[in-house]
């Protein structure tokens, strides 16, 4: 036997509240997730800097193009050794996989 609390609780309202309150976060959520990727696309054709997670080093350059995985495309790059500056490299390109941060130079 359903008590009358447990008839409440489930009635159409509740739930069509309780799916409309899941559906806004959800929705938050994935927003949250998308902002990323979209600011690193808006910062094509701009100098940026990227730190990779091997000891210490940056990469500071002009951001040539970006996918889906975070692989970037940099030309007019440097190579940054504890903020010093190292070698001149070019054009080069960064797997996703090893970048820390992505920071735009201002």
């Amino acid at each position: 036997m359903i008590s009358r609390n447990m008839r409440i609780l489930f009635s159409g309202h509740f739930l069509e509240k309780l799916i409309s309150y899941l559906f806004s976060h959800i929705t938050e959520m994935a927003i949250s997730i998308v902002l990323p990727i979209k600011k690193v696309f808006s910062l094509v054709d701009s100098k940026i800097v990227v730190e990779i997670k091997d000891e210490n080093r940056t990469f500071q350059g002009r951001l040539i193009a970006v996918d889906e995985y975070l692989n970037l495309h940099m030309e007019e790059t440097c190579e940054l050794i504890n903020n010093q500056r190292g070698r001149n490299l070019g054009s080069v390109v960064i797997r996703g996989n090893n970048i820390l941060t992505i920071a735009p130079i201002i």
